[in-house]
Protein backbone atom coordinates (compact mmCIF):
# COMPACT_ATOMS: atom_id res chain seq x y z
CA UNK A 1 0.00 0.00 0.00
CA UNK A 2 2.88 2.44 0.10
CA UNK A 3 3.36 5.11 -0.83
CA UNK A 4 1.48 8.00 -2.04
CA UNK A 5 4.05 8.70 -4.63
CA UNK A 6 5.50 7.82 -8.23
CA UNK A 7 5.73 4.18 -6.56
CA UNK A 8 2.64 3.43 -5.22
CA UNK A 9 0.98 4.88 -8.69
CA UNK A 10 2.46 3.08 -11.05
CA UNK A 11 2.82 -0.43 -8.94
CA UNK A 12 -0.78 -0.45 -8.78
CA UNK A 13 -1.50 -0.13 -11.98
CA UNK A 14 0.50 -3.24 -12.85
CA UNK A 15 -0.91 -7.23 -12.52
CA UNK A 16 -0.41 -8.94 -9.53
CA UNK A 17 2.96 -11.54 -9.85
CA UNK A 18 5.47 -12.90 -7.62
CA UNK A 19 7.44 -10.20 -6.60
CA UNK A 20 11.09 -10.68 -3.95
CA UNK A 21 9.66 -9.99 0.06
CA UNK A 22 12.30 -7.66 1.26
CA UNK A 23 12.66 -7.12 5.14
CA UNK A 24 15.15 -5.01 6.29
CA UNK A 25 16.12 -5.06 9.84
CA UNK A 26 19.34 -3.54 11.64
CA UNK A 27 21.25 -6.79 11.63
CA UNK A 28 19.73 -8.70 8.43
CA UNK A 29 18.20 -8.94 5.55
CA UNK A 30 15.38 -11.98 5.42
CA UNK A 31 13.90 -12.31 2.00
CA UNK A 32 11.34 -14.92 0.07
CA UNK A 33 9.82 -15.19 -3.14
CA UNK A 34 7.09 -17.88 -4.68
CA UNK A 35 6.28 -18.57 -7.92
CA UNK A 36 2.45 -19.41 -8.97
CA UNK A 37 1.57 -23.03 -10.92
CA UNK A 38 -1.72 -21.95 -11.30
CA UNK A 39 -3.86 -22.51 -8.37
CA UNK A 40 -0.70 -24.09 -6.45
CA UNK A 41 2.48 -22.16 -5.19
CA UNK A 42 5.97 -22.47 -4.34
CA UNK A 43 8.98 -21.41 -3.13
CA UNK A 44 11.23 -20.11 -5.44
CA UNK A 45 13.66 -18.65 -2.79
CA UNK A 46 13.83 -18.04 0.75
CA UNK A 47 17.00 -17.37 2.86
CA UNK A 48 18.09 -14.29 5.67
CA UNK A 49 21.51 -12.54 5.06
CA UNK A 50 23.45 -10.79 7.71
CA UNK A 51 24.87 -7.53 7.55
CA UNK A 52 27.82 -5.83 9.29
CA UNK A 53 27.06 -3.30 12.30
CA UNK A 54 26.22 0.25 11.54
CA UNK A 55 24.94 -0.36 8.15
CA UNK A 56 21.38 0.03 9.27
CA UNK A 57 21.03 1.81 12.43
CA UNK A 58 17.35 2.13 13.86
CA UNK A 59 16.30 1.39 10.30
CA UNK A 60 17.95 4.00 8.84
CA UNK A 61 20.48 3.70 6.32
CA UNK A 62 24.15 4.49 7.34
CA UNK A 63 26.26 2.94 5.04
CA UNK A 64 24.74 2.72 1.70
CA UNK A 65 27.67 1.80 -0.14
CA UNK A 66 27.81 -1.67 2.19
CA UNK A 67 23.84 -2.19 1.64
CA UNK A 68 24.11 -2.45 -2.08
CA UNK A 69 26.84 -4.81 -1.85
CA UNK A 70 25.22 -7.03 0.61
CA UNK A 71 21.76 -6.57 -2.16
CA UNK A 72 23.70 -7.51 -4.79
CA UNK A 73 24.86 -10.69 -4.00
CA UNK A 74 21.53 -12.16 -1.46
CA UNK A 75 22.25 -16.27 -1.55
CA UNK A 76 19.10 -18.33 -1.02
CA UNK A 77 19.48 -20.99 2.02
CA UNK A 78 20.41 -23.35 -1.13
CA UNK A 79 23.57 -21.14 -1.86
CA UNK A 80 22.15 -19.56 -5.20
CA UNK A 81 22.55 -15.99 -5.75
CA UNK A 82 18.90 -14.52 -5.61
CA UNK A 83 18.56 -12.65 -9.54
CA UNK A 84 15.14 -11.43 -8.65
CA UNK A 85 14.00 -7.93 -9.82
CA UNK A 86 10.83 -7.17 -8.57
CA UNK A 87 10.68 -6.32 -4.79
CA UNK A 88 8.76 -5.12 -2.10
CA UNK A 89 10.35 -4.01 0.74
CA UNK A 90 9.93 -3.45 4.45
CA UNK A 91 9.99 0.30 6.40
CA UNK A 92 11.04 0.34 9.46
CA UNK A 93 8.33 0.79 12.27
CA UNK A 94 9.61 2.52 14.50
CA UNK A 95 10.38 5.82 11.85
CA UNK A 96 6.71 6.17 10.58
CA UNK A 97 4.54 7.95 11.90
CA UNK A 98 0.60 5.91 12.29
CA UNK A 99 -2.63 7.45 12.41
CA UNK A 100 -6.11 6.56 12.79
CA UNK A 101 -8.59 9.21 11.53
CA UNK A 102 -12.28 9.61 11.43
CA UNK A 103 -13.15 11.59 8.63
CA UNK A 104 -17.37 12.76 8.31
CA UNK A 105 -18.82 10.92 5.61
CA UNK A 106 -19.92 14.52 3.96
CA UNK A 107 -15.74 14.70 3.40
CA UNK A 108 -15.50 11.90 1.65
CA UNK A 109 -16.31 12.95 -1.66
CA UNK A 110 -12.96 14.15 -1.50
CA UNK A 111 -11.66 12.05 0.75
CA UNK A 112 -7.87 12.82 -0.30
CA UNK A 113 -8.04 15.99 0.61
CA UNK A 114 -9.17 15.34 3.70
CA UNK A 115 -6.90 13.46 4.48
CA UNK A 116 -4.09 16.05 3.15
CA UNK A 117 -5.95 18.84 5.95
CA UNK A 118 -5.66 16.48 8.85
CA UNK A 119 -1.74 15.24 7.85
CA UNK A 120 -0.50 18.42 8.77
CA UNK A 121 -1.87 17.82 12.07
CA UNK A 122 -0.73 14.60 12.76
CA UNK A 123 2.86 14.60 11.39
CA UNK A 124 5.76 16.62 13.45
CA UNK A 125 7.29 17.25 9.29
CA UNK A 126 6.70 19.67 6.48
CA UNK A 127 4.19 18.53 4.12
CA UNK A 128 6.93 18.35 1.52
CA UNK A 129 9.40 16.32 3.39
CA UNK A 130 7.01 13.35 3.58
CA UNK A 131 5.60 10.85 1.46
CA UNK A 132 1.96 9.24 3.03
CA UNK A 133 -0.43 6.86 2.11
CA UNK A 134 -4.13 5.48 3.84
CA UNK A 135 -6.76 2.82 3.53
CA UNK A 136 -10.29 3.42 4.08
CA UNK A 137 -11.09 0.74 6.90
CA UNK A 138 -14.24 -1.47 7.39
CA UNK A 139 -16.71 0.16 10.00
CA UNK A 140 -19.43 -1.36 11.16
CA UNK A 141 -22.72 0.62 11.90
CA UNK A 142 -21.28 3.87 11.56
CA UNK A 143 -22.95 6.59 8.40
CA UNK A 144 -21.96 9.34 9.73
CA UNK A 145 -17.79 8.58 9.29
CA UNK A 146 -15.22 6.58 7.88
CA UNK A 147 -11.98 5.28 9.88
CA UNK A 148 -8.91 5.54 8.02
CA UNK A 149 -5.23 4.88 8.48
CA UNK A 150 -2.98 6.87 7.60
CA UNK A 151 0.39 6.11 7.41
CA UNK A 152 3.60 8.43 6.54
CA UNK A 153 7.27 8.32 6.70
CA UNK A 154 9.75 10.98 6.22
CA UNK A 155 11.34 11.81 2.39
CA UNK A 156 14.27 11.13 2.94
CA UNK A 157 13.96 7.54 4.71
CA UNK A 158 12.41 6.51 2.23
CA UNK A 159 14.12 7.93 -0.85
CA UNK A 160 17.81 6.40 0.81
CA UNK A 161 15.77 3.06 0.49
CA UNK A 162 14.56 3.80 -3.31
CA UNK A 163 18.39 4.43 -3.76
CA UNK A 164 19.84 1.15 -2.48
CA UNK A 165 17.65 -0.90 -4.13
CA UNK A 166 17.72 0.81 -7.86
CA UNK A 167 21.43 0.96 -7.10
CA UNK A 168 21.70 -3.19 -6.53
CA UNK A 169 19.32 -3.95 -9.84
CA UNK A 170 16.55 -3.67 -7.80
CA UNK A 171 12.79 -2.39 -8.91
CA UNK A 172 10.70 -1.45 -6.14
CA UNK A 173 6.97 -2.23 -6.80
CA UNK A 174 6.35 -1.04 -3.14
CA UNK A 175 7.12 -0.28 0.27
CA UNK A 176 5.27 -1.39 3.32
CA UNK A 177 4.79 -0.80 7.20
CA UNK A 178 6.47 -3.53 8.83
CA UNK A 179 3.47 -4.52 10.13
CA UNK A 180 0.94 -4.25 7.17
CA UNK A 181 3.74 -7.67 6.03
CA UNK A 182 2.81 -9.37 9.20
CA UNK A 183 -0.62 -8.58 8.89
CA UNK A 184 -0.92 -9.87 5.69
CA UNK A 185 1.00 -12.58 6.45
CA UNK A 186 -1.04 -14.03 9.63
CA UNK A 187 -4.22 -12.58 9.39
CA UNK A 188 -7.44 -13.54 6.93
CA UNK A 189 -9.14 -10.02 5.67
CA UNK A 190 -11.95 -11.45 6.55
CA UNK A 191 -11.40 -12.49 10.12
CA UNK A 192 -13.52 -9.70 12.32
CA UNK A 193 -11.78 -10.98 15.72
CA UNK A 194 -9.88 -8.19 17.36
CA UNK A 195 -6.48 -9.05 18.02
CA UNK A 196 -3.06 -7.83 19.85
CA UNK A 197 -0.29 -8.75 17.32
CA UNK A 198 3.52 -9.03 18.79
CA UNK A 199 6.32 -8.90 17.10
CA UNK A 200 9.42 -9.60 19.10
CA UNK A 201 12.52 -9.21 17.05
CA UNK A 202 16.29 -9.30 17.90
CA UNK A 203 16.56 -5.49 18.21
CA UNK A 204 12.76 -4.91 19.24
CA UNK A 205 9.38 -5.02 19.66
CA UNK A 206 6.35 -3.87 17.64
CA UNK A 207 2.54 -3.68 18.74
CA UNK A 208 -0.33 -4.21 16.22
CA UNK A 209 -3.92 -3.64 17.73
CA UNK A 210 -5.83 -5.26 14.63
CA UNK A 211 -9.56 -5.80 14.02
CA UNK A 212 -11.74 -6.34 10.71
CA UNK A 213 -8.80 -7.64 9.35
CA UNK A 214 -6.90 -4.75 9.31
CA UNK A 215 -4.81 -2.43 11.46
CA UNK A 216 -5.37 0.11 13.61
CA UNK A 217 -2.52 1.26 15.93
CA UNK A 218 0.70 0.10 16.07
CA UNK A 219 4.07 0.98 18.48
CA UNK A 220 7.26 -0.08 18.90
CA UNK A 221 9.83 -0.32 22.63
CA UNK A 222 13.09 -1.69 22.65
CA UNK A 223 12.67 -4.58 24.73
CA UNK A 224 14.13 -7.28 22.33
CA UNK A 225 16.41 -10.65 21.58
CA UNK A 226 19.33 -8.57 22.43
CA UNK A 227 18.43 -7.02 25.30
CA UNK A 228 17.76 -10.89 26.93
CA UNK A 229 20.87 -12.01 25.78
CA UNK A 230 22.34 -8.94 27.67
CA UNK A 231 20.65 -9.36 30.29
CA UNK A 232 21.57 -12.90 31.10
CA UNK A 233 24.65 -11.95 30.27
CA UNK A 234 24.73 -9.13 32.76
CA UNK A 235 23.49 -11.23 35.41
CA UNK A 236 25.20 -15.20 35.04
CA UNK A 237 28.53 -13.47 34.39
CA UNK A 238 28.36 -15.22 30.96
CA UNK A 239 30.19 -14.65 27.53
CA UNK A 240 27.83 -13.43 24.62
CA UNK A 241 27.66 -16.53 23.25
CA UNK A 242 26.98 -18.89 25.79
CA UNK A 243 24.15 -15.93 26.80
CA UNK A 244 22.85 -16.25 23.70
CA UNK A 245 22.38 -20.38 23.91
CA UNK A 246 20.80 -19.86 27.14
CA UNK A 247 18.45 -17.53 26.03
CA UNK A 248 17.51 -20.37 22.67
CA UNK A 249 17.85 -23.26 25.24
CA UNK A 250 16.37 -22.47 29.04
CA UNK A 251 14.65 -18.99 28.58
CA UNK A 252 11.75 -18.44 31.19
CA UNK A 253 12.23 -22.37 32.18
CA UNK A 254 12.61 -22.35 35.69
CA UNK A 255 13.23 -25.96 36.32
CA UNK A 256 16.88 -25.58 34.30
CA UNK A 257 19.78 -23.65 35.16
CA UNK A 258 18.17 -23.41 38.66
CA UNK A 259 15.79 -20.34 37.13
CA UNK A 260 18.98 -17.88 36.97
CA UNK A 261 18.26 -17.55 32.90
CA UNK A 262 14.01 -17.29 34.24
CA UNK A 263 15.05 -14.95 37.16
CA UNK A 264 17.09 -12.78 34.55
CA UNK A 265 14.43 -12.56 32.29
CA UNK A 266 11.87 -11.61 34.76
CA UNK A 267 12.90 -7.36 34.27
CA UNK A 268 12.05 -7.26 31.12
CA UNK A 269 9.10 -9.79 31.02
CA UNK A 270 7.49 -7.99 33.19
CA UNK A 271 8.26 -4.82 31.19
CA UNK A 272 6.58 -6.60 28.42
CA UNK A 273 3.74 -7.44 29.94
CA UNK A 274 2.67 -3.82 31.27
CA UNK A 275 3.44 -2.70 27.73
CA UNK A 276 0.51 -5.54 26.55
CA UNK A 277 -1.88 -4.64 29.10
CA UNK A 278 -1.65 -1.12 27.71
CA UNK A 279 -2.48 -2.29 24.34
CA UNK A 280 -5.43 -3.83 25.59
CA UNK A 281 -6.72 -0.82 27.77
CA UNK A 282 -5.67 1.05 24.86
CA UNK A 283 -8.53 -1.00 22.57
CA UNK A 284 -10.58 -0.91 25.42
CA UNK A 285 -10.77 2.93 25.72
CA UNK A 286 -10.23 4.45 22.36
CA UNK A 287 -11.06 1.65 19.64
CA UNK A 288 -13.64 -0.48 20.60
CA UNK A 289 -16.25 0.86 18.65
CA UNK A 290 -14.26 0.18 15.65
CA UNK A 291 -14.27 -3.56 16.66
CA UNK A 292 -17.86 -5.09 15.95
CA UNK A 293 -19.51 -6.78 18.95
CA UNK A 294 -16.10 -7.52 21.14
CA UNK A 295 -15.47 -5.62 23.62
CA UNK A 296 -11.87 -6.77 24.52
CA UNK A 297 -9.32 -8.26 23.14
CA UNK A 298 -8.79 -12.05 23.67
CA UNK A 299 -6.29 -13.26 21.79
CA UNK A 300 -2.60 -12.55 21.29
CA UNK A 301 -0.23 -13.47 18.44
CA UNK A 302 3.57 -13.92 18.67
CA UNK A 303 6.02 -13.72 15.94
CA UNK A 304 9.45 -12.53 15.55
CA UNK A 305 12.29 -14.55 16.03
CA UNK A 306 12.47 -14.35 19.97
CA UNK A 307 8.83 -14.98 19.85
CA UNK A 308 10.13 -18.70 20.65
CA UNK A 309 11.75 -17.86 23.73
CA UNK A 310 11.23 -21.27 26.01
CA UNK A 311 7.91 -20.21 27.56
CA UNK A 312 7.24 -16.83 26.43
CA UNK A 313 3.81 -17.61 25.46
CA UNK A 314 2.57 -19.64 28.75
CA UNK A 315 3.79 -16.75 30.72
CA UNK A 316 2.12 -13.91 28.89
CA UNK A 317 -1.37 -15.86 29.41
CA UNK A 318 -0.87 -16.12 33.04
CA UNK A 319 0.30 -12.49 33.73
CA UNK A 320 -2.64 -10.65 31.38
CA UNK A 321 -5.14 -13.43 31.49
CA UNK A 322 -5.16 -13.76 27.58
CA UNK A 323 -5.29 -16.54 25.06
CA UNK A 324 -2.02 -16.08 23.59
CA UNK A 325 -0.47 -18.40 20.34
CA UNK A 326 1.81 -18.25 17.84
CA UNK A 327 0.52 -18.49 14.40
CA UNK A 328 2.94 -20.00 11.67
CA UNK A 329 3.75 -16.78 8.91
CA UNK A 330 3.14 -19.84 6.64
CA UNK A 331 -0.43 -21.12 7.40
CA UNK A 332 -2.43 -18.80 5.12
CA UNK A 333 -0.10 -20.34 2.18
CA UNK A 334 0.30 -23.88 3.24
CA UNK A 335 -2.97 -24.50 1.45
CA UNK A 336 -2.07 -23.60 -1.68
CA UNK A 337 1.37 -24.83 -1.24
CA UNK A 338 2.79 -27.92 -3.22
CA UNK A 339 5.10 -28.84 -0.41
CA UNK A 340 2.77 -29.85 2.67
CA UNK A 341 5.63 -28.46 5.10
CA UNK A 342 7.03 -24.86 4.89
CA UNK A 343 10.21 -24.41 3.61
CA UNK A 344 11.77 -23.61 7.21
CA UNK A 345 11.50 -25.44 10.47
CA UNK A 346 8.78 -24.08 12.99
CA UNK A 347 11.39 -22.56 15.33
CA UNK A 348 13.11 -20.53 12.23
CA UNK A 349 9.69 -19.77 10.33
CA UNK A 350 8.69 -16.85 12.69
CA UNK A 351 11.79 -14.89 11.65
CA UNK A 352 10.38 -15.00 8.31
CA UNK A 353 7.10 -13.62 9.06
CA UNK A 354 7.77 -9.87 7.47
CA UNK A 355 9.26 -11.29 4.41
CA UNK A 356 6.34 -13.64 3.93
CA UNK A 357 3.89 -10.79 3.72
CA UNK A 358 6.11 -8.61 1.83
CA UNK A 359 5.95 -11.68 -0.99
CA UNK A 360 2.24 -12.12 -0.58
CA UNK A 361 1.63 -8.66 -2.08
CA UNK A 362 2.50 -9.53 -5.12
CA UNK A 363 -0.11 -12.74 -5.22
CA UNK A 364 -2.51 -12.03 -2.75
Amino acid sequence: MFLHSIISSWAKSLATFPVLGLDFSDLSIKFIRFDEHGASISVHCIGNVGLPAGVMVNGAVEKPAELVTALRNLKSLDGRLVKERFVVASLPEEKGFIQLLRIPRLKTDNLDAAVRWELESVVPLPAEEIYFDYEVLTTAGHSDHVDVLLLAYPRALVDSYVSVLSQAGYIPMALELESQAIVRALVLRTNAEPMLVIDLGTTRTSFVLVTNGSIIHTSTISISGQLFESKIEEELGVSAERARELKISVGLDTEKEEGKVAHALAGPLQSLMEEILRHLDFYRDHVVDRGGPASTIERIVLTGGDSNLLGLDSSIARGVKVHVEKWNPFGLVLPRMKSSLPPVPANVAHQYTTAVGLALRGIM
